[in-house]
């Protein structure tokens, strides 16, 4: 079991360093667009809105799922174990990869001309 919290915790923390490092340089990048040119992208590009919506989805009902579980266990008095873990951990990743993939959405869409 321990194993497969190390491999889950280190799994996580390879999109969150890759997601830490986009956030950054579209943070850099924001203070230097041009707000009436950002929304002109937005909403000139589809596939950008569609995937924005789908993944912010995702994420939502990952973490909202990790609560449930964590609830569940705090209530119960018993500890996450096995299949369960699994799950725990398997929408912990799900939902830092949503994350990562919507940070390189808008990564593209910052450095589009």
């Amino acid at each position: 079991m321990i194993a497969i919290s190390l491999t889950s915790i280190t799994l996580l923390l390879i999109p969150a360093a890759f997601a830490f490092y986009i956030s950054v340089k579209n943070s850099l990048r924001w203070k230097e667009s041009e707000m009436d040119t950002v929304r002109a992208k937005v909403f000139l590009d589809k596939s950008f809105l569609n995937a924005n919506f789908k993944l912010t989805l995702v994420v939502v009902w990952s973490v909202f799922i990790n609560f449930i579980m964590m609830e569940y266990a705090e209530f119960t008095g018993l500890p996450l174990q096995g299949f369960l873990n699994i799950i725990y951990f398997g929408f912990s990743l799900g939902s830092m990869v949503s994350l990562t993939l919507l940070m390189y959405i808008w990564y593209k869409l910052l450095r589009k001309k």
